[in-house]
């Protein structure tokens, strides 16, 4: 029988007809992104051209055939000489078909070894032996007579590439422009062929962001201010901006990304699917044109869908990184500097594009490490980053110089303007040495809408606990309420943090530091550190200039580290030390925005901060990662974010809603749901949980407060903790002198 030369079951889509959606992925890529640095465009059309022609050897053919016959084709399979041998990866057959010698007359000697690695590699598969490669290759060798296509006139196959493939690029001292050649042709490959084996598109124009983000300030009758200018005017430099809360930041971003391709990140979720909503409803940005990219993507869409289903053509879009623009989590961008099998594909799409990052102070050590790593990747491979900040500690710059000493950062600042032109004064700040009390507190009772903001779950209880039995109406938000829970105090404090709304106590932990959109009359808050303290302040006057006398902030840091909860545990002393000393510095006061910044740049200097244990984590983490041999890392080992905890539903809760969890359960494992109705079953399973430490957890179940788990499916266990639990306080533990449990990890 004739070799049918068959790529894939769906359609049985030849080789040649794969090809050709590849090249018309490919021209359309080239279409809207044609300057893309460091790229031979010819090189990666010939890449696409060769990477599948291994498919037509008889193992992947006959696979193929099986696959159809079993669904009623009725193909007699091809005879196999090689029945004994175990079938090669097709991506290393693929390579036997470069005509070396013709190509040379082209291409230079590192573009060929280019062209064998893209091909060779394109899937990630382990190696097969040259001996029963070269078996099979002669094999083909019967076919390509009757392979017509008119793209690639193959005359021979040649089994002889073996050091075009071994050592791989990066592994040795390449060039660093042959390696960047390798990243895009590689990865962009990848790109095009996943476009293609999914029918999506590779690439959506990005045409409309820059005259809607204009056409939004034309309705709002205002004109675009200082920053968003300079934006507009630096749109092909990496920018590091420095500017106070609510002057625009985001719309700046959007003006600076403009019709090119853009990534717009943030440290949380909930910011994220706000930023994603004001994009779509506010500059009125089409959804066809925006993603909502994170680890709870498909449950955000649904929610958003009129049908409440998930519109798979766009879901799959956003995980190819299609979109034009994303917002996103960094840790769905930045895990190439892991560099794994595959990791080209993310940082060739980031070569065409605009990265921008926001708040980056509120990122860990090792996660700043990683950013800092992956910026240097991304500028030598000629793409666009900037950096918008309320608070930016200088350390951060010192790193991103020593990793890309070939380029000059000079951050910005901005100012928030009242009327006058000058900068808006929010903050009267007094502080305290002493440990925070409810007498303090209390002082504005009925009169102001008031914030407490303290370090741990166990302190924001314990206020919360002492003004209900002093016979004051509070409320408390923190990270111990189950999703359900959070969510509808959430929304309430939304509400109450409203300038209009009546005078009211919210008791809350970190959590609301960012996440929020609440402007509160007066704020009594733990230190934790400057950055944090600063964010906290961003919650009280949030968008109102102070014109009087009056203390709107009021600051604890205690007398002795234990007066305030999570020294250590939560906060780092050793900044908690720092950043205390200059508030004692500068005592009671007026604080602007442009002071904030000064003790920032202070406090976090490289000669306060080299001898603290933040310091040492990113200066350890990029010493680790900086030069990481590619390949060597598995992906699925390889975690940006070290996540520690562990989720759990209330016994108390599971009890009451027994009957509608073991059905949503059963749903989700048993049932024949669509798959929109498996992630509505699981989004609304979760709403009844909440997370704990990892080390929290471990100790309920040694102490037998574990009394069973949850089966979700082959991956998912839900334990279930017989902790006491209530809407008004959230997780309380029974005994907190159970053997090995710190109650100051509970924090947030």
């Amino acid at each position: 029988m004739n070799n049918l030369f068959l790529a894939k079951t769906k359609n049985q889509e030849t080789i040649m007809q794969h090809t050709d959606k590849l090249l018309w992925k490919y021209y359309q890529l080239r279409a809207l992104y044609p300057n893309i640095p460091n790229l031979n465009w010819d090189l990666l059309k010939t890449a696409c051209i060769y990477h599948d022609l291994g498919k037509m050897n008889v193992k992947f053919q006959n696979k193929i055939m099986e696959k159809l016959n079993e669904a009623g084709a009725d193909y007699k399979l091809l005879a196999d000489n090689n029945e004994t041998l175990d079938e090669v990866p097709h991506g290393h057959l693929s390579a036997a078909f470069i005509d070396r010698d013709k190509l040379s007359e082209v291409y230079s000697e590192d573009e060929i070894l280019i062209l064998y690695q893209a091909v060779y590699f394109h899937h990630n598969r382990d190696d097969s032996s040259a001996i029963d490669r070269n078996k099979i290759i002669k094999e083909m060798e019967a076919y390509i007579d009757s392979f017509a296509y008119p793209e690639v006139n193959i005359t021979k196959l040649t089994k002889k590439f073996a050091s075009k493939i071994n050592p791989r690029i990066g592994k040795i001292n390449f060039e660093q422009d042959t390696v960047n050649q390798f990243i895009l042709v590689k990865g962009l490959l990848n790109k095009i062929d996943y476009a293609a084996s999914g029918d999506v598109e590779g690439e959506v124009a990005n045409d409309y962001l820059y005259k809607k983000t204009l056409d939004f300030f034309e309705r709002g009758g205002f004109k675009p201010n200082e920053l968003q200018q300079y934006m507009m005017e630096h749109t092909e430099e990496h920018n590091i901006i420095i500017a106070s809360t609510g002057i625009g930041k985001t719309e700046a971003a959007l003006l600076w990304i403009g019709d090119n391709k853009g990534f717009f990140t943030l440290p949380l979720k909930v910011s994220i699917n706000a930023i994603y909503d004001r994009v779509i409803e506010k500059i009125r940005h089409s959804k066809s044109k925006t993603a909502l990219l994170h680890s709870d993507t498909r449950a955000e869409l649904i929610k958003r869908d009129d049908d409440y289903e998930l519109d798979l053509d766009y879901y799959n879009k956003i995980k190819q990184l299609s979109m034009p623009l994303t917002i996103c989590t960094l840790d769905q961008l930045i895990d190439f500097v892991f560099k794994f099998e595959g990791y080209e594909l993310k940082l060739a799409t980031l070569a065409y594009s605009k990265l921008v990052i926001d708040e980056i102070q509120m990122y860990s050590p090792d996660m700043v490490a990683y950013l800092i790593l992956a910026l240097r990747d991304i500028h030598q491979i000629g793409g666009k980053f900037s950096i918008l900040t309320a608070t930016l500690p200088p350390i951060f710059i010192d790193f991103l110089q020593a990793q890309i000493p070939d380029y000059k950062f000079e951050p910005q600042t901005f100012l928030k303007l009242n009327s006058e032109n000058q900068p808006i004064l929010r903050h009267q700040v007094e502080i305290y040495q002493q440990a925070i009390n409810i007498e303090d507190i209390v002082t504005h009772y009925g009169t102001k809408r008031i914030l407490v903001i303290v370090n741990t779950v166990k302190k924001a209880q314990e206020i919360y606990s002492d003004l209900q039995e002093g016979g004051y109406e509070v409320n408390l938000l923190h990270s111990r309420f189950t999703k359900i829970d959070r969510g509808q105090k959430e929304t309430v404090i939304l509400e109450d943090g409203k300038v209009s709304s009546k005078p009211v106590i919210w008791v809350t932990t970190q959590i609301v530091e960012a996440s929020l959109d609440i402007d509160f009359d007066v704020l009594y808050t733990e230190l934790s550190e400057l950055t944090g303290l600063f964010q906290r302040m961003g919650r009280v006057f949030r968008n109102r200039e102070l014109k009087d006398d009056t203390t709107n902030v009021f600051v604890y840091v205690g007398q002795k580290n234990s007066d305030i909860s999570g020294v250590k545990y939560v906060v780092d002393e050793d900044i908690f030390k720092l950043s205390k000393q200059q508030l004692l510095n500068i005592g009671n006061c007026k604080l602007s925005e442009a002071d904030k910044m000064e003790l920032v740049k202070v406090v976090y200097s490289k000669e306060n901060m080299k001898t603290t244990k933040y310091y040492r984590k990113i200066q350890d983490t990029i010493t680790i990662f900086k030069s990481t041999p590619e390949y060597e890392l598995n992906k699925n080992d390889m975690k940006l974010r070290d996540i520690q905890t562990k989720t759990v539903i209330p016994n108390c809760i599971y009890e009451e809603n027994r009957e509608e969890i073991d059905s949503l359960i059963n749903g989700i494992r048993f049932g024949k749901l669509k798959s929109s109705q498996k992630v509505i079953n699981k989004e609304t399973l979760m709403g009844y949980t909440l997370t704990i430490p990892e080390t929290e957890f471990a100790q309920a179940d040694k102490n037998g407060f574990i009394p069973e788990t949850l089966q979700v499916n082959d991956y998912t266990f839900i334990p279930v903790i017989d902790y006491a639990y209530t809407i008004e306080k959230g997780l309380c533990r029974h005994n907190p002198k159970l053997d090995g449990f710190c109650e100051e990890t509970q924090f947030c």
